[in-house]
């Protein structure tokens, strides 16, 4: 009677099993790449994956991952460890392209879904450290977590305009800590409502340090389509008491050739169904107008299109810039 009942659950087990794998088999997997779960960009992707695996359920399945930073992945991307991945719209064209600092590292299979949202690169010093501008940052110690587009982009920004701060490499979360403990002065973050400065400022007062209209056309200059502008709202954080001209960034979401058309497809349309409820879901996504999905890709996306997006915008009535249409889909 017992091998009879053993035998009885083996049975049951393996169906138990196959019928998991069944259904497995049916909802492709996707891996997301995203940021520091410290920071607010994490926030939109799990809104947004967990949004679209709701409305796709059995046919995808969206797993936000922690990473460096939208440098971080790009390369990720390029390596398939991941199969989409947020990040800023031009340090993609410059991977695209095999320029900048992306000189004999270009993928011109790197494909885009859609144009994101704006947000403000903010420069950002301990209060008591005596920096009021971002010429006082010169020479002083400045967290620098490589594999991020925002410290890639300050960098470059503050370059243009002679400034050299004491770069201090560290990942995101190593930063933050940093900059608790005080062991630096300043750092930068992305986003009007960033979760790791208002972490920061239950510990200690900090100064927002703005931009001007000059500083962002000498940006332009040394790098065009670069230098977006964005003014954060007084009051945003405790103690901002006035609004700040910041330098800003397109970032959007994209994907590679390797990823089923089909697959693509379905995301796209489902976050472009969803896009109200994804765009005002986290401040960076709403203050960054994520919601006009469309007009940022168009705007913003300088790399083709990935052919499932393409048959997706196309079946939702819009037509598709000829800049945007891969190889592929033509």
């Amino acid at each position: 009677m017992k091998r009879a009942f053993a035998a009885i659950t083996v049975v049951l087990t393996v169906a138990a099993f196959m019928a998991t794998d069944a259904f497995a088999a049916r909802a492709y997997r996707i891996k997301w790449g995203a940021v520091s779960p410290r920071i607010g960009s994490f926030a939109y992707i799990t809104t947004m994956a967990r949004t679209v695996n709701k409305d796709l359920k059995g046919q995808v399945t969206i797993s936000p991952m922690e990473t460096g930073g939208f440098l971080d992945n790009i390369l990720r991307l390029q390596k398939g460890l991941v199969h989409c991945g947020l990040t800023h719209n031009l340090a993609a064209y410059a991977c695209y392209k095999g320029i900048a600092d992306f000189e004999g590292k270009g993928d011109d299979q790197l494909r885009g879904l859609w144009g994101g949202y704006v947000a403000p690169v903010l420069q950002v010093a301990i209060k008591d450290r005596n920096i009021n501008s971002i010429y006082e940052l010169d020479g002083k110690p400045y967290v620098m977590s490589p594999g991020t587009t925002g410290g890639r982009l300050s960098k470059m920004f503050l370059g243009s305009l002679g400034i050299k701060p004491e770069y201090k490499l560290m990942g995101i979360s190593s930063g933050i800590d940093a900059m608790k403990a005080g062991s630096v002065d300043a750092f930068y973050r992305i986003g009007p409502l960033d979760s790791s400065i208002l972490e920061i400022q239950s510990t200690m007062d900090v100064v927002f340090l703005p931009v001007t209209p000059d500083d962002l056309a000498k940006f332009e200059k040394a790098w065009p389509k670069h230098s977006l502008e964005y003014t954060l709202a007084a009051n945003t954080y405790d103690g901002q008491t006035d609004p700040v001209l910041c330098l800003a960034y397109a970032c959007g979401d994209y994907s590679h050739v390797r990823v089923p058309e089909d697959v693509i497809y379905k995301i796209v349309k489902s976050a472009y169904q969803n896009r109200e409820k994804i765009g005002t879901s986290v401040p960076i996504a709403r203050d960054g107008k994520w919601s006009e999905m469309w007009d940022h890709t168009v705007k913003f996306m300088e790399v083709p299109l990935h052919k499932g997006a393409v048959k997706a915008y196309r079946e939702l009535g819009f037509t598709v810039p000829e800049r945007l249409i891969p190889p592929e889909a033509k």
